[in-house]
């Protein structure tokens, strides 16, 4: 897998082939306006995690403070073992760039429901060390501690 992400990178930066159409650009986990009107379609989308927290029989990547907006990934219980065996340590995620791809829904805002780990790709730290800006919020949501 980490070979077709190394090609798929290198064909993007190179603007090379279908990647070089915004259609399949990638999309920022901050702008969830922008990620509310992409429901139900496939989308690639990048952010830093801000919390990770479980509840319902999920794991939820929070990518802001407010859960009932922002853009979160969910992972079903049952596919965690799936993550940790390919060395994607779900609960460790927090202060993490990644890389999302799968269909947008809205569920207290946009969100993606992570089922296999090639969904989620964990990116190096932002060079410029830019933090999503969050928005100011009244909840912290369920950022349990793990």
């Amino acid at each position: 897998m980490s070979e077709l992400l190394a090609a798929e990178n290198d064909a993007r930066e190179k603007s090379l082939g279908v990647l070089a159409s915004p259609v399949y650009r990638i999309e920022s986990a901050e702008d969830v306006d922008r990620l509310g009107r992409l429901t139900q379609s496939y989308q690639l989308v990048e952010g830093t995690v801000l919390s990770v927290g479980e509840g319902a029989g999920r794991v939820y990547l929070n990518f802001d403070r407010d859960w009932k907006s922002d853009f979160t990934v969910t992972v079903a219980r049952k596919d965690v073992s799936a993550f940790t065996a390919v060395g994607v340590d779900l609960k460790a995620l927090a202060g993490k760039r990644v890389r999302v791809r799968g269909w947008i829904i809205w569920r207290n805002g946009p969100m993606i429901e992570a089922t296999h780990p090639e969904q989620v790709e964990v990116l190096a730290d932002d060079p410029k060390g830019d933090k999503p800006k969050p928005r100011p919020q009244q909840e912290s949501g369920p950022a349990i501690a793990l």
